[in-house]
């Protein structure tokens, strides 16, 4: 089989040129380029491969949509435990639907083992690829900041954290609305807090430049973690560089434990000093010493940015600000044994692990998953790209117009297979939808046309074998089937699509919904705990007051007012707790109700997908039958057209 690296049809092994644009035709690399995985993915191009999957773009051959389809390792899908690790990113995503968390629409299993996952196209690139460019603008990393954690934020809700945020995992679209578009992705190994635990106690699979120091000693993490995390990628967006030196990974997983981050100022003079308090509050070791959750995290970035001042700058004032919510620094500390035994193990893990990606696929696995440019409706020279060419009228006797027959999606030969993956220099070439209509009915309509009107012209002079005639009407009739259902199933994928629909409209209203309640939430509980440091600090003021009162150097003036005053904190204490208690009932009851409709759509979803399912594998083996006759006929064509007589000159007889 080989495909057009213009268009991305795939054609026989005997054909040299694409009809469609001429285009010279590559022998298929991959055994998996031209598959139709759940019945309607036609994978087309291999994007990326890591440690233990493949990301290619495939064509939705009902709607002509692109889609991206990550697939795992077919040794690994063996595994039930990483089968399992591998689907649980679908599950994770469909509890969160944010706009800034790439969708993943299906999942499933083939017939042959290849576990999948669909998930929305994204033509942008990797953060990753922007930082090679160095330090960025301050006002620019801040934004793409506050959308990661405007994702998180609904992420923590759900009950999901992702547990390897990095740059790898944060693309960049390019949008007219926006310059920057965040979209999050990977969310394989994300820990689902309310579902039972995939990895073991021992395990460690973060990124040693952005893994929280509670994920490195073993703790129980919550979404901290993950803000940890995106204050090590937004300190090496302004900076240029991680937080820590190291000089091997180990080293680096030691650092994150036991020493502070380097101050931001030494990396990059012109860090404001608002920035650095910000970024080193983000990477305190202690989680109860950073934001407390994803809004206040964005609450308190809004706050620096606004201070900063428009434009470019690097600073709108120049007195250091002082946190709103500020909570005490820790120094360095004698490390316990506990903690160090538990890093020498980690160490030791980590190490394999990067070791056994770099055997696979080197650092940085898959650092460009999505980079393929749009569809576009021109060639590289800017000439209009054409559509399938119609049916040409046979007035020239020596000329035999009959459109090549689609490819199929069956198994490919070995001999058209060369072992390897494409040329890593060579950019993606941008693709173009199919023109030609599911299972290519457009296409073996017209050839069924020509090879209909060239046996016309035939049996004008001689009548055709029986054999033809009936291969003909076998062939009208499989046509008509074919078109009917077609027809049949476009009408099904409308209902799917209407479904999807429905449930993404109610996902994002319910959505932004958990998100107000939740920034409510979060604000109350910032007050709520500033409540509690005043009440801390009155009780230790009245207990002085009261040791004062005992050695008569005191008065009982300032111990009664601080009585009050306490009083007065107690009840104010009360009611924001019972706010807290309100709120987060709110949150609880929409996220279950979340919950509940992802359930009955996932339902009512896998069984149009069942049925739809069974419909395209009944049209696949329709279009099958469409070969044969119409080969065969063709073959009595091309073999009956030489015999043909001459036709006559203009201006002379027959008879001369």
């Amino acid at each position: 089989m080989k495909v057009c690296p213009r268009c991305s049809e795939l054609y026989p092994d005997d054909a040299a040129h694409c009809p469609k644009d001429a285009t010279p035709l590559r022998t298929v690399l991959d055994p998996l380029i031209g598959k139709t995985v759940g019945g309607r993915f036609r994978l087309i191009q291999r994007l990326g491969t890591g440690g233990m999957s493949s990301v290619y773009l495939a064509r939705h051959v009902l709607i002509d949509r692109l889609m991206a389809i990550k697939t795992l390792r077919r040794d690994l899908a063996r595994d039930p435990v990483q089968r399992d690790r591998f689907l649980r990113e679908a599950r994770a995503v469909n509890r969160i639907n944010h706009d800034n968390i790439v969708e993943i629409s299906d999942f499933g299993e083939t017939d042959d083992g290849l576990v999948y996952l669909v998930m929305e196209y994204v033509p942008g690139e990797p953060l990753l690829k922007l930082l090679s460019d160095g330090p960025m603008a301050i006002l620019r990393a801040l934004d793409i900041a506050e959308q990661c954690a405007n994702a998180l934020a609904r992420a923590h809700q759900m009950g999901v954290i992702h547990r390897d945020l990095k740059p790898e995992n944060i693309l960049i679209v390019q949008r007219k609305e926006r310059r920057d578009f965040v979209k999050l992705l990977d969310f394989g190994i994300a820990k689902i807090l309310d579902a039972p635990s995939l990895t073991g106690s021992q395990q460690i699979f973060g990124t040693p430049g952005y893994i929280a120091p509670e994920y490195i000693q073993s703790t129980d993490i919550d979404g901290r973690a993950d803000l940890y995390s995106l204050g090590c990628i937004l300190y090496e967006l302004v900076t240029g560089a991680l937080p820590f030196d190291y000089e091997y990974p180990g080293d680096l997983l030691v650092k994150h434990v036991t020493e502070p981050p380097v101050r931001p100022s030494l990396r990059h003079p012109d860090v404001d000093p608002s920035v650095e308090e910000f970024l080193l509050r983000c990477l305190e070791k202690n989680p109860e010493n950073r934001f407390r959750d994803a809004f206040h995290f964005n609450a308190e970035l809004r706050a620096l940015r606004e201070r900063l001042g428009p434009g470019d700058s690097w600073g709108g004032l120049d007195e250091t600000r002082v946190p709103s919510d500020p909570v005490p620094r820790s120094g360095e500390r004698a490390v316990p044994e506990s903690i160090l035994s538990s890093l020498a193990r980690a160490i030791e893990r980590a190490e394999d692990a990067e070791a056994a990606r770099a055997d696979q696929s080197g650092p940085r696995p898959m650092t460009a998953p999505y980079g393929v440019g749009a569809p576009r409706d021109t060639l590289p020279d800017g000439v209009p790209r054409p559509d399938l060419a119609p049916v040409v009228p046979i007035d020239d006797p020596d000329a035999l117009h009959i459109p090549t027959p689609p490819a199929l999606d069956g198994d490919l030969r070995p001999g058209a297979i060369e072992a390897g993956a494409p040329d890593e220099d060579q950019a993606p070439t941008p693709l173009q939808v199919n023109r030609d209509g599911l299972v290519g009915a457009r296409r073996w309509r017209q050839r069924y046309d020509a090879i209909r009107q060239a046996l016309d012209e035939l049996e004008g002079e001689e009548p055709s074998p029986p054999e033809v005639e009936h291969s003909m009407a076998f062939a009208a009739r499989t046509l008509e089937e074919l078109e009917e259902a077609v027809a049949q199933s476009q009408a099904h994928q409308e209902a799917v699509e209407a479904l999807t629909e429905r449930a993404r409209d109610f996902r994002s209203t319910l959505g932004r919904a958990m998100d107000q309640v939740a920034a409510r939430l979060s604000e109350q509980r910032g007050q709520f705990d500033s409540l509690v440091a005043r009440r801390n600090s009155l009780r230790a003021r009245r207990e002085v007051a009261r040791v004062k009162l005992k050695r008569g150097v005191g008065s009982e003036g300032e111990a009664d007012a601080l009585l009050w005053e306490l009083a007065a904190i107690e009840e104010e204490l009360r009611a924001a707790g019972v706010e807290c208690d309100a709120l987060e009932a709110r949150r609880v009851e929409l996220a279950a109700e979340l919950d509940a409709h992802n359930e009955t759509f996932e339902a009512e979803r896998a069984h149009l997908v069942r049925v739809l399912g069974a419909q395209m594998r009944q049209l696949e083996g329709t279009a099958n039958a469409l070969r044969r006759p119409l080969e065969d006929v063709e073959a009595h064509i091309r073999g009956a057209w030489p015999s043909r007589p001459p036709a006559p000159m203009p201006g002379t007889s027959s008879s001369a």
